[in-house]
């Protein structure tokens, strides 16, 4: 049975993790009653966008130049949420810094899943140097079940550009409404970056999943699809 989604829903942009595409939130978005209202759209070096040529191009900043331009398409009048899956996280995290210091339209709230302020904290990947980094990123997609994934270079320079990263410090800047979605099992980031994300973030809540590991959103679609619609219905009706 399909269900009604309010008029006055946010559009929902979803940002995807360091070796997906836009295709990583499919089973998340055809799960949702709100599915009208999302954007998914493939950051540099994923799917159908455009490809840097170097490390530099594919800095946090860089992303966030990328996911301004469907923000910016928005109506005026429309309201918007952010979401990320993984480095997506971080990426949402940066965008919303960005606009702070702009003093720019601030999304509705944000969906945080999976993700980390502290990149510095992570291992997703041990080797620095090529051949070796190449080989972990393939073995990772393999680990993750990416349907598909971002080229293996691009994995590469946006883990180099961007692994010392960490936005801990300025997390209480970002008063927005948001719900943090994080699996107990998580090995890529365990669950202790979600608990200091919510705990810095003034206005976090934090729903952890029982015995879920990192890829959330090919692994229990339905439940996060009912968690983000239930939030973003929220959002209409305070």
């Amino acid at each position: 049975m399909s269900i009604a989604c309010p008029s006055t829903a946010p559009a929902i942009l979803a940002v995807h993790g360091i070796q997906g595409t836009q295709r990583s939130w499919l089973p998340v978005v055809q799960a949702s009653s709100l599915s009208p209202h999302w954007q998914t759209p493939d950051l540099r070096g994923r799917g159908d966008a455009h490809y840097g040529t170097c490390q530099q191009d594919y800095e946090l900043s860089q992303f966030v130049h990328d996911l301004r331009i469907p923000i910016a398409a928005l109506s005026a009048t429309t309201p918007y949420v952010l979401a990320g899956w993984s480095l997506g996280v971080s990426i949402v995290l940066q965008t919303c810094l960005t606009l702070l210091d702009e003093q720019a339209v601030l999304p509705q709230a944000l969906v945080l899943i999976s993700g980390t302020p502290s990149l510095n904290q992570t291992r997703w990947f041990k080797s620095e140097h090529t051949p070796a980094l190449l080989q972990e990123i393939a073995e990772r997609e393999q680990r993750l079940g990416l349907s598909q994934a971002a080229g293996h270079q691009d994995v590469a320079w946006t883990w180099l550009a961007n692994r010392h990263h960490d936005q801990y410090a300025q997390l209480p800047r970002i008063s927005i409404p948001s719900l943090i979605i994080h699996g107990d099992q998580d090995q890529d980031c365990p669950i202790e970056h979600a608990r200091l994300l919510a705990q810095a973030l003034p206005q976090a809540s934090l729903h952890s999943l029982p015995g879920a590991g990192h890829s959330l959103l090919s692994s229990h679609p339905d439940r996060i699809a009912s968690l983000i619609d239930s939030f973003c219905t929220a959002r209409t009706t305070t």
